[in-house]
């Protein structure tokens, strides 16, 4: 028999507005609901490509809850721009966020060489899913959120701002209902490995409150931002203790545990229990938290290895709460040490050999970042007792960064063997992400809430860089310096962040082209992306877009840019404008930044609750969620989204 016509969407939500529910759900006032970002979530590679005794809670949750065949993010598929997308239910040419790096406005006062960052609230021109719920005094928070906690921004593109917009931005995050967070602003120290070869002890007379002890106290001191911190290594018949201050006080200090690193699964056991209580550092009217880890300390100090976490400023809304959310979660440690790892700061990896000690360190950095997440995460909806959450999860988009191109079969120069130990590591750290997903069917199913699971983008594995500006610079197109840096006063077009190229227009700072130029160069840049070629002489570039009035790609816009463009596979991107266009990465890693309906690049979007559950899908977009949400609430979408309520069809059958 013929196969029934596959239907869209649209079709589908217009056939539901003609059935009667047969499932029972609350009534809107009764209701509440979760809206979770796992950022680089997507169902096809967690399904087919990790363990699955490892990710218990995701197969189930895809199983029981209603999905749609992937979720188009924005284009490019990045970070900031997909979540903007998420939160606002518009696309980058009305939100604003157009890249993890956005040209800023107004255009007169920036040169196109000039790009601040995506993540900030002041790049937003429309309104996230939490002023929307504040402004109908609907009780909100919003947990380490990007482009959070101030306001948006409301930049008009020729100057000034939506000065009518932003006053009911304040008004709402005024209200003492409303609850945002991020710690994602004001990082002050990266994480840190401190080890007798980059910090010899030596004795340590400055020190109040020490016991006494056979064994002479000794020191070691490291800057952590602005600021110092010690650490002293005391012991009797041998050095056994640790204790790390800012003030050299024992009062004031943290004990640091010793323990060798953990080798069992997270699944079972606590996270991260191996680190220290914080130790807070005060930062004016605010305060940051730190932990470490002792795994190594030899009785004579010759050898030992103390690990100091990320360091970094939450702000909110709010800051008494914040202060009360500190006091009970701890501080926010919001993502794992894997520069540390990269930089082979833990000692060799698999792929250079090593044991696999130096992988089990990083898990557990990645364990200490979800344990004070999840923390945060129930203490808010538990005691704030929020009608709307958000809520964001790092940890994803980190693992297959670092692994996803390592266990896939296409990448050269790597064994089933060590294609086998990597999968079993990059599957221990999505076994971390499967518990705070765990966390957050616990707290919908005994709240009687929606759950909406979402991400921001996919992720492939690339060994190749394609530098953008390069191939304009050779093209005659783009000029640089001595340095290799873009000079915007010469240059026709350039990609200020390698996602897109754009137009050097006069309506820029240091612009040089008019409108009547505009369409001509185009066609020039478009030409030599298309004649780039790799070294086996194959096209880099496969497809190229130029945006349209109402693009429904959401490309352009007053902040994107004018060629948008697909890649060959294994190649990702760069706007470095020095050297060879076309670069080979020392080894494969994960990307993404890709065009939006290639598969590999979709997201989820998912929901379960009462009433919701078990519906398979066509295609959804990042756009539906927020309108979605807003609807399971009774909530009008957000201002500016373009999105539309998937409720209908989420329906349990």
């Amino acid at each position: 028999m013929p196969q029934s016509p596959r239907l869209s969407l649209s079709a589908l939500l217009l056939a539901a507005a003609c059935v009667t529910p047969t499932s029972t759900m609350p009534a809107p006032a009764d209701r509440r609901a979760l809206l979770v970002a796992f950022d680089a979530l997507n169902e096809s590679r967690a399904l087919g490509t990790v363990d699955p005794a490892a990710i218990p809670e995701f197969r189930r949750f895809f199983a029981e809850a209603s999905c749609t065949d992937g979720a188009r993010p924005m284009f490019p598929s990045v970070t900031a721009a997909g979540h903007a997308a998420l939160w606002t239910g518009a696309w980058g040419h009305t939100n604003g966020a157009s890249a993890n790096a956005v040209q800023p406005l107004p255009w007169a006062d920036y040169p196109l060489t000039t790009t601040l960052s995506g993540y900030d609230a002041r790049q937003l021109r429309a309104e996230p899913l939490w002023i929307t719920a504040a402004r109908q005094g609907v009780p909100v928070t919003a947990h380490h959120v990007t482009q959070a906690p101030g306001p948006p921004g409301r930049w008009r593109p020729e100057g000034g701002i939506d000065s009518a917009a932003s006053a009911l931005d304040r008004a709402a995050l005024a209200r003492p209902s409303t609850a945002v967070f991020n710690g994602y602003n004001r990082r002050l120290a990266g994480p840190q490995l401190l080890t007798h070869t980059s910090h010899a002890p030596h004795p340590a007379p400055a020190w109040a409150g020490l016991p006494a002890s056979p064994r002479p106290p000794m020191e070691i001191s490291w800057l952590a931002g602005r600021d110092s911190l010690h650490a002293v290594f005391t012991g009797s018949t041998r050095y056994d203790a640790v204790h790390v201050s800012a003030y050299r006080r024992a009062t004031d200090a943290v004990r640091v545990p010793l323990h060798t690193v953990e080798g069992r699964a997270a699944a079972g056991r606590d996270l991260a229990e191996h680190f220290s209580a914080p130790l807070w550092l005060p930062q004016g009217q605010a305060r940051a938290g730190v932990h470490f880890r002792l795994w190594s300390l030899d009785a004579d100090l010759a050898r030992f290895e103390l690990y100091q976490s990320h360091i970094a400023v939450a702000e909110s809304n709010q800051p008494a709460l914040l202060r009360a959310y500190e006091d009970a979660a701890g501080p926010f440690i919001g993502n794992s040490a894997l520069g540390l790892l990269e930089d082979g700061a833990f000692g060799h990896t698999l792929r250079d050999g090593g044991d696999g000690t130096a992988e089990l360190k990083y898990l557990e950095t990645v364990e200490l970042s979800s344990r004070q997440l999840m923390r945060g995460t129930r203490w808010l909806w538990t005691t704030r007792r929020p009608t709307l959450h958000l809520d964001y999860d790092p940890i994803l988009d980190d693992l297959d960064h670092l692994w996803l191109g390592a266990v896939s079969p296409e990448m050269s120069g790597s064994t089933p063997e060590l294609r086998a130990q990597v999968h079993a590591m990059r599957s221990r750290g999505w076994a971390i992400a499967d518990q705070r997903l765990a966390l957050y069917r616990e707290l919908a199913t005994t709240s009687g809430a929606l759950l909406l699971v979402s991400g921001d983008h996919g992720m492939r594995p690339i060994w190749r860089t394609f530098a953008v500006n390069a191939v304009l610079r050779d093209a005659g197109l783009l000029a640089v310096d001595s340095a290799g840096r873009v000079r915007a006063e010469a240059s026709d077009v350039l990609s200020p962040n390698g996602y897109f190229v754009s137009v050097n227009r006069q309506r820029y700072r240091q612009g040089r082209i008019a409108e009547s130029r505009v369409s001509a160069l185009l066609d020039s840049a478009e030409a030599v992306l298309r004649a780039a070629r790799d070294p086996e002489g194959q096209p880099i570039i496969t497809r190229i877009w130029r945006p349209q009035p109402n693009d429904s790609l959401g490309i352009g816009g007053p902040t994107g840019g004018d060629l948008y463009f697909g890649l060959a596979p294994g190649i990702g991107l760069s706007n470095r404008a020095d050297g060879s266009p076309l670069t080979n990465l020392r080894r494969p890693v994960g990307a993404h930044g890709f065009p939006s309906v290639d598969a590999d690049m979709q997201t989820v979007l998912c929901a379960v609750g009462p009433g919701v559950g078990g519906q398979r899908l066509p295609t959804g977009r990042l756009i539906d969620a927020a309108p979605t949400i807003a609807d399971w609430l009774g909530l009008p979408a957000p201002a500016e989204a373009s999105g539309r309520s998937l409720l209908p069809l989420l329906r349990t059958p």
